[in-house]
């Protein structure tokens, strides 16, 4: 799958402007500038599926509680980063989008294996545009190769160290090689660029997957991530950024 050259990570977002991210409105300016875009995906105290990156809405909405102890109606009334902003459904952000540009959805954890990657390949059969999914679960991924084997797939990786020591355990183990082939067996491997080293680079070559990076997130690394980056999730973007010129050109 071609995503072009950039993905916008979580939207096009610009807090300075009013627009946060994984917001309908970093959506839609990522549409209006023709660029694909990466977004997170989550579960609802009643099983909804919406768009936010984190667990707690420490973050997102300033409420020390997560997005799973709370229900879609009771989760609208909270404003993203104090602006007008919400947490979307993903059926909403689907409607939005319309296959204007590509999506690379990325399956969040903390739900167990099946039922959030059920509920979104549910919505995501009855939509018409391009779309990819991607975890750091290789048993996420193994979930849509044996129920829905024509789902791209993408396994998420990073080798930098967070404060979570089983968290950093289990990406080591999902980014070997024997993962990728075994379990997995993604179309491309989406690696932090703070783990990227010539050594990876070879193994996930030799897993005949394509090579992602995220997050650029500066004008000179998103300059030096597409250099090696078949795709390169990014944010920050110029304001001057001509999408169009460089998912053609390079």
């Amino acid at each position: 799958m071609d995503f072009g050259k950039y993905i916008a990570h979580r939207g096009l977002h610009n807090i300075d402007k009013g627009i946060p991210e994984n917001t309908l409105a970093a959506f839609r300016a990522a549409c209006d500038k023709g660029v694909a875009i990466e977004l997170d995906v989550r579960l609802t105290k009643e099983g909804k599926v919406v768009v936010v990156h984190d667990m707690s809405l420490k973050k997102s909405c300033g409420i020390e509680a997560d997005v799973k102890d709370f229900t879609y109606e009771q989760l609208s009334a909270f404003s993203v980063k104090k602006t007008d902003q919400k947490i979307p459904l993903f059926s909403q952000v689907l409607k939005l989008v319309d296959g204007r540009v590509p999506l690379l959805v990325e399956i969040k954890d903390g739900h167990g294996v099946g039922t959030l990657e059920k509920r979104t390949y549910k919505l995501l059969k009855k939509y018409k545009g391009e779309y990819a999914i991607q975890s750091f679960s290789p048993f996420s991924l193994l979930w849509f190769r044996i129920h829905a084997p024509e789902v791209v797939r993408g396994q998420l990786i990073s080798r930098f160290k967070g404060k979570k020591k089983t968290k950093n355990i289990l990406r080591r183990i999902a980014s070997t090689a024997f993962v990728c082939k075994v379990i997995s067996k993604p179309a491309f491997v989406a690696c932090d660029l703070r783990s990227v080293t010539l050594e990876l680079a070879f193994k996930i070559v030799d897993c005949n997957a394509d090579f992602l990076t995220w997050t650029a997130n500066t004008a000179e690394l998103i300059a030096e991530a597409a250099k090696f980056s078949k795709s390169v999730i990014g944010e920050n973007y110029p304001e001057d950024f001509d999408f169009d010129y460089y998912n053609e050109n390079e």
